[in-house]
């Protein structure tokens, strides 16, 4: 398994394959953190992929 930091710098470098492997470790929050009345709701979980994606980016290591 790859060091975070690692994964982070590369994804903020615009790495695709970084940025999955961050995903795939945060996929099940998002699903979580998008749940309303116990359904996934689309929206809110598009909404959390930019986040995430802005944290990324935004990150200062």
């Amino acid at each position: 398994m790859e060091d975070f930091k690692d994964l982070l710098l590369r994804a903020k470098r615009g790495d695709e394959d970084a940025v999955e492997k961050l995903f795939v470790q945060y996929e099940s929050l998002l699903h979580k953190c998008s749940r309303v009345n116990g359904h996934v709701d689309e929206d809110l979980y598009q909404v959390l992929l930019i986040e995430f994606w802005r944290a990324i980016s935004e990150f200062k290591v």
